[in-house]
């Protein structure tokens, strides 16, 4: 099943929810001021959220709170089920909450769920048009009422100072758009060139670029599903400096150029027929 995932990042112009099929590859490590959660109903997905590694089966769903660094890891073949993000502040009343505490563990079980979960999930799945935004919403509240006593919350001290990787993780998901290099990174944080390549080659296992790479295509696919935008215009948005370093990236990642992915979505942009990129 071909699924998008969203690394999305609301801010004061955006929406305050965004519901899409789960991740349908292996995405690295990643951070965002947002609630994320992965319904799975079938298959199977690995996960670590905040160091824990989790294994999710059908009917399982993992929790990352705001600030929480977190990645998808394996992804069988046949994985579906619907990822949510939104802002603390949709949910008014669990706000303080997801503000400052975290579960005792980010895996949340079928075993303790509430038997209206999978009801709710199984509605919100079905729920994708525009005009479904306030019923999304209802369903939403429901899903963290009912999701809330089984995560075993405990308080953190927001004023401890975070560690160096959050930092770097958090830094680079707000401006992976712009133009980065180690260097500047490194600059920006105010630590040495070599430290910050360490972190990625020993904790992600794959080089900056490739890193950055991975979170602007993973946007350029999204905004694929859009046909309003251009795929020389997705290319300046992701933070490619011309289109056919765009199209070299992707093709890399996706194994396919970016026109035959959006073909395979039945999406088409008048546009593209003139910026044909080899």
């Amino acid at each position: 099943m071909a699924s998008v995932f969203y690394e999305a990042r609301p801010n004061e112009s955006a929406e305050v929810l965004f519901t899409g099929f789960i991740c349908d590859h292996p995405f690295p490590m990643h951070v965002h001021d947002v609630v994320e959660l992965v319904c799975l109903k079938k298959g199977n997905v690995a996960m670590t959220i905040g160091g824990e590694k989790i294994f999710l089966s059908a009917g399982d769903i993992a929790v990352a709170f705001p600030t929480v660094p977190h990645s998808y890891d394996e992804v069988s073949d046949d994985a579906e089920g619907i990822t949510l993000i939104f802002v603390p502040g949709v949910i008014q009343e669990f706000h303080p909450a997801f503000r400052t505490m975290v579960p005792k563990s980010a895996w949340i079980p079928r075993r303790i769920q509430h038997s209206q979960v999978s009801l709710l999930v199984d509605q919100m799945m079905l729920l994708t048009d525009d005009e479904m935004k306030q019923l999304r919403l209802g369903y939403l509240h429901l899903l963290i009422a009912y999701l809330m006593p089984a995560m075993n919350l405990v308080s953190v001290n927001r004023h401890v100072e975070m560690g160096l990787s959050y930092q770097v993780f958090h830094y680079i998901s707000q401006h992976f758009t712009e133009p980065l290099s180690l260097e500047s990174v490194a600059h920006a944080l105010g630590i040495s060139r070599i430290h910050l390549s360490h972190i990625f080659s020993q904790q992600l296992h794959i080089n900056f670029r490739q890193y950055i790479n991975t979170l602007r295509i993973d946007r350029a696919c999204a905004l694929l599903r859009d046909p309003a935008n251009s795929i020389s215009q997705i290319a300046y948005l992701c933070g490619y400096g011309n289109p056919r370093t765009f199209h070299r990236a992707f093709l890399s990642q996706c194994n396919m150029p970016p026109k035959q992915y959006r073909a395979k979505l039945n999406i088409h942009n008048a546009a593209d027929d003139a910026e044909d990129v080899e």
